[in-house]
């Protein structure tokens, strides 16, 4: 008869086992080597001040490694790279081509376990910074700004997670944010939230979704969002609240229920951004692409490697933005899963915002 004080035993030498070797059969790696958060900016004009606003950057959303995603990100990646190499700004009436990229916002679900190789199991996450890196240091050559997503939390059977309560895809945010260029603020501990000004512009990425309310699901952590609303208040009031800066928020999910994300939540989020100049809001989840408003706010679904389901066309899609300082040009990119090189754009949408 196994007696609990047998088991407990047993529990505890399991436990010290595990916690001794974490990431067995794992190469960990964040992607960070030759990065560093006192780097050169990427582009001369990184920091060219509130008068003098012009911000181009690229955004997406689930990566998405696990179960064959490589295969798309390694032609998103193609078609990334060739966006200051094929696009302009004519259809919007600029008659200049898309240059002076600052970075890449990733919207979440950087995997599709949240992974890491830990235990024998499969290194999703190795398979994001082998392509994505995080300064433009591997095979994309822009500087990367990427959040979680609710596929980025382990809650399955693997041991080596389960027994540990490890979430370590969602973590890597968190460990990243030391070696990016220009952060603002960041979340305390693991939480991973993290806010930027480029220009006159104040950039807060809030992973999940702008919401306090942790699930309490049987695994511990699964969809917890970490704080993002107090981190999105208290990070607006140090860093906007009396001056004239515009705002863009991120997050993987948008501003429609899904998941624990409830209309009250998403109410609550309004009332702590209504009285700040939040001229857009992007997200990821729908893995497509889209733009619409929400209580007058600008939302740009951003598009994604997955080019097949999602999207009619069966093409993958990423978005690209310009932001200036009277007007915001955004357009939908589109790349040939055939030919990654081949870019339509303006494709599906386009947008010019006044913002005067």
């Amino acid at each position: 008869m196994v007696t609990l004080q047998t088991r407990s035993r047993f529990i505890s030498k399991l436990s010290a086992l595990l916690l001794a070797l974490p990431l067995a059969g794992c190469i960990q790696d964040y992607g960070e080597d030759d990065c560093q958060s006192t780097d050169q900016p990427p582009v001369e004009n990184f920091w060219a001040g509130p008068n003098n606003t012009d911000v181009t950057f690229i955004a997406f959303g689930d990566s998405q490694f696990g179960g064959g995603a490589e295969d798309k990100n390694d032609l998103h990646k193609v078609a990334i790279n060739e966006a200051d190499v094929q696009l302009d700004w004519f259809a919007l009436g600029v008659n200049e081509p898309v240059a002076n990229v600052r970075g890449i916002i990733m919207n979440g679900d950087i995997t599709q376990n949240g992974r890491d190789g830990r235990m024998f199991s499969e290194n999703e996450y190795g398979g994001f910074t082998r392509i994505y890196g995080l300064c433009g240091n591997r095979d994309v050559k822009f500087p990367m700004f990427e959040g979680y997503g609710n596929h980025d939390f382990f809650e399955w059977s693997n041991i080596g997670y389960r027994f540990l309560k490890a979430h370590p895809v969602a973590d890597s945010v968190s460990v990243r944010n030391a070696y990016r260029v220009g952060l603002s603020n960041t979340a305390p501990g693991t939480n991973g939230h993290y806010s930027w000004d480029w220009d006159n512009v104040h950039f807060v990425q809030l992973n999940l979704t702008p919401s306090d309310v942790d699930p309490g699901h049987e695994v511990d952590g699964v969809r917890n969002p970490r704080m993002a609303l107090s981190f999105l208040k208290d990070d607006l009031a140090q860093h906007v609240a009396g001056t004239d800066k515009r705002v863009i928020i991120m997050s993987h999910y948008g501003p429609w229920t899904t998941f624990e994300w409830d209309n009250e939540q998403i109410n609550t989020l309004y009332d702590a951004i209504k009285d700040y100049n939040v001229i857009a809001w992007l997200h990821g989840h729908a893995h497509a692409t889209s733009e619409y408003t929400w209580n007058g706010i600008q939302v740009f679904n951003v598009g994604s490697p997955y080019y097949l389901r999602y999207n009619s066309d069966t093409r993958g899609h990423y978005s690209v933005f310009r932001i200036t300082n009277d007007k915001l040009y955004a357009f939908d990119v589109s790349w040939d899963p055939e030919n990654p090189t081949d870019l339509q754009y303006p494709d599906n949408w386009q947008k010019t915002i006044d913002l005067n």
